[in-house]
C-alpha cells in the first residue's frame, strides 16, 4: 500500500505533538476547555459503483458474457482525530469498504493469447486502506450537530481470479479523494454517535475505475 508507511510515520510523529498542544491549550484556558483528542470506530454498509462494462475493462479479455456482480457489502472504520478549532478536526484511520465479487462465462476465444479458458470465470476481492482527512463540524457543545469530511484514501484491492483451468491472485492499489456528510448526536459528556454517508473514488489509472458509497454508524469517544 503506497501511502500506508507515510501515514503511519506521520501519525507517530504528529500524535505526541498534538498531545502536547492539547496540554498547553488546557493550561492556558483558551479554546479547548473540553477534550480535543478523540477515538472513533464503527460499521458500514457499502455499495460499489461497478457495472458489467467496468468488469470487462478491469478483468475481461474480450471473451466474457453473462456477467453477474455482487456489489453490496459491509465494512468498518477505526481511527483517531484532533480538534484544532471549534469547528475543524484532523483525522487519521483505517477503513474497510468490504468485498466485491463477480462471475462470467468465457467462450475461450482468447486462450491462445493467455486469456481465459472456456467456462466460468470468478473474481473475488476485498478493498481496504488508510485515510487522512479534515472534518468540518458544528460546535461540539451542541447536543446534535452536522459535519462534512474530506481527504485522501490510500486503498488496496486484493483478490483472486480463476477460470476453469487455473487461478491466481491480484493486487490493485491507488490513492484517491473521499468526501462525506453526517449527523452527530451526543450520548454522554465525552461520547457521541454519528451517522454518515461517504463517497470514495477508487481509480488506479490503469485497470480499475470505480467508486464506493458507504452508510456508516460510528461511536466517538473524546478525552
Amino acid at each position: 500500500m503506497k501511502m500506508l508507511p507515510v501515514l503511519t510515520l506521520a501519525s507517530l510523529a504528529v500524535f505526541p505533538a498534538l498531545a502536547e498542544a492539547d496540554h498547553l491549550r488546557r493550561g492556558s484556558h483558551s479554546y479547548g476547555s473540553g477534550p480535543s483528542l478523540y477515538l472513533f470506530g464503527g460499521v458500514s454498509s457499502s455499495s460499489f459503483d461497478f457495472n458489467r462494462s467496468d468488469y470487462r475493462y478491469s478483468f475481461g479479455d474480450g471473451s466474457l458474457s453473462d456477467i453477474k456482480l455482487d456489489t453490496e457489502s459491509s465494512g468498518g472504520r477505526l481511527g483517531f482525530g484532533f480538534d484544532f478549532s471549534r469547528e475543524l478536526s484532523l483525522e487519521f484511520g483505517y477503513a474497510s469498504l468490504g468485498s466485491l465479487s463477480g462471475s462470467a462465462i468465457s467462450n475461450g476465444s482468447q486462450v491462445l493469447s493467455n486469456g481465459f479458458s472456456a467456462g466460468r470465470v470468478d473474481m473475488d476481492a476485498d478493498v481496504d486502506g488508510v485515510f487522512l482527512g479534515v472534518n468540518a463540524h458544528t460546535p461540539l457543545s451542541e447536543p446534535v450537530g452536522l459535519f462534512a469530511r474530506f481527504g485522501v484514501y490510500s486503498w488496496e484491492m486484493d483478490g483472486t481470479l480463476k477460470d476453469s483451468s487455473r487461478a491466481g491472485e491480484f493486487t490493485v492499489e491507488g490513492t484517491d479523494p473521499y468526501a462525506g456528510i453526517g449527523l452527530r448526536m451526543a450520548i454522554a459528556d465525552n461520547a457521541s454517535v454519528t451517522l454518515a454517508y461517504d463517497h470514495y473514488l477508487l481509480d488506479d489509472d490503469e485497470s480499475v475505475e470505480m467508486s464506493a458509497n458507504t452508510l456508516s454508524v460510528d461511536l466517538v469517544f473524546r478525552f
